[in-house]
């Protein structure tokens, strides 16, 4: 039996960052994802305030990139990561 296992995303980690940081290392982030042909990535906000998924979420829908919450493999919802799609 061949199973396939799941492409792993890129992923970029904010805990930590502060808001003014979050702007600049998502479009980094992203730029650099999109000339690797990547087609989604994730972004770990986590949950803490949530603040720094405030900002991301502002920033992606400003740059026009759909997102949604991480579905884990159990089928329960990962609030604390942002699946972005890029193309």
């Amino acid at each position: 039996m061949n199973k396939k296992k799941p492409k792993k995303r890129p992923m970029i980690d904010l805990h930590g960052k502060t808001q003014d940081e979050v702007y600049d290392l998502i479009d980094r982030f992203l730029t650099k994802s999109n000339q690797q042909g990547h087609e989604q990535v994730h972004i770990m906000t986590g949950k803490g305030k949530g603040v720094v998924k405030k900002v991301a979420k502002e920033y992606l829908k400003q740059a026009g990139y759909p997102s949604k919450p991480l579905r884990n493999a159990n089928g329960q919802i990962n609030e604390g990561v942002l699946v972005v799609f890029l193309q």
